[in-house]
């Protein structure tokens, strides 16, 4: 990770030898007493953490806190069939990192019933989202749902989108491109179906809500490698803007 978060700008904290992110300053970046560490607030500032280690190995943070600065997040709306626990860790802090501001798991016709009563939708979800944010150096993080459907995905979506695209290998009428010209405040919704695909229905309700339905070639990808690909490439229209990000 490039910056550690916590949940509120303190001016202090103490850790135990046992917390991970101790055993992180001590055993990956190594810190010795005095340090300044990169840190970050959750949806807030970033700043300096100096590190102070105690002779029991618990770790003491003394923090100083920049100015708040804006959001770095992208106009994407990003929707995922449920798949498998462990490919839906893998496209929430994929997802995180990359900087879509929305994500929306999606009941599937072909999503496993089962995944949806995953431990992961618990609390473990927003680890994933906060590692990927770290990992990106930054604070904010996407706003993350689990849905029961398509439709019901559209009534959440908070994004106004410009342009709607739909990932699928065999019914596509073209390649996944970058949306073209626009204003500062253009939006994405993009589609990703789980694992085993789109069914019949779900393709005609794309459609009908005016998803283009696109193709990245032939190669038929994993999901979380699909979700890579894809908001990278809608993405790039967006970092080729001065501040990054697209707003």
């Amino acid at each position: 990770m490039n910056l550690l978060l916590i949940e509120q700008p303190e001016r202090e904290q103490t850790w135990l030898p046992s917390d991970v992110r101790t055993i992180h300053l001590k055993d990956v970046l190594r810190c010795s007493t005095g340090e300044l560490v990169d840190f970050g607030v959750i949806n807030g500032p970033r700043g300096k953490g100096q590190v102070n280690w105690l002779t029991d190995g618990s770790v003491r943070l003394k923090f100083q806190w920049y100015d708040q600065h804006p959001s770095c997040l992208l106009p994407i709306s990003l929707w995922v069939g449920l798949s498998r626990p462990q490919t839906c860790r893998k496209v929430l802090e994929q997802a995180a990192a990359l900087g879509v501001s929305e994500l929306i798991f999606f009941q599937a016709d072909k999503s496993e019933p089962s995944y949806a009563s995953s431990s992961l939708w618990q609390q473990e979800w927003r680890k994933w989202l906060i590692k990927g944010t770290e990992q990106a150096f930054a604070c904010h993080l996407p706003s993350c749902l689990k849905v029961t459907g398509l439709e019901e995905a559209k009534a959440v979506s908070s994004v106004c989108y410009r342009v709607r695209f739909a990932l699928d290998v065999y019914e596509a009428d073209g390649v996944l491109a970058s949306p073209q010209g626009g204003g500062n405040n253009d939006s994405v919704q993009l589609a990703i179906g789980p694992e085993r695909g789109w069914s019949t229905q779900e393709r005609q309700w794309l459609r009908q809500n005016k998803f283009l339905l696109k193709h990245m070639g032939k190669r038929v990808l994993r999901v979380e490698t699909a979700v890579v690909a894809a908001v990278a490439k809608i993405a790039g229209v967006y970092w080729s803007r001065t501040d990054g990000s697209g707003r």
